[in-house]
Parts: structure tokens; sequence; C-alpha cells
């Protein structure tokens, strides 16, 4: 089966829609539960793997400092 040009870039798409929302929410828990991040950290945030933000969010009731969460990020 063949995928056409446009249905590449509308997966891809999709694949960076949700990474950006699994992003927001990191960020949000992390300010909830730990600590507001600085922009320095929520840049680092959305340039992580979705597996790297999932980690987080399975652990973040483990995290009690943003230097625990620096342990994350890449």
């Amino acid at each position: 089966m063949t995928m056409t040009l446009a249905e590449i870039f509308r997966n891809e798409g999709k694949e960076e829609g949700r990474a950006e929302g699994i992003a927001n929410t990191t960020i949000r828990l992390i300010t909830k539960f730990v600590a507001p991040p600085s922009e320095d950290i929520k840049k680092k945030i959305h340039e992580q793997e979705i597996s790297t933000l999932e980690a987080i969010i399975d652990h973040i009731d483990e995290l009690e400092t943003i230097e625990d969460v620096k342990q994350y990020l890449k």
C-alpha cells in the first residue's frame, strides 16, 4: 500500500499534535504537583520523546523537586 504525500503529512501532523498535547499536560502536572517549571525546563519538555513524557506523568507522584524532573530530561 502506498501513502500519498498528503496522508504522510496528515499523519505527521497528528503525531506532532499528540506530542504537543502530552508536553502541555506534563507541564501542567509538574506545576500542580512539583513546582512551576522555568521557561528552560518547559522548552526541554517540548523537545522530549512521547515515551519520556509518559514516564514523567506516570511517576509524577514520586517527584518532589524540579531536580527530580530534570533527571528525566535528555
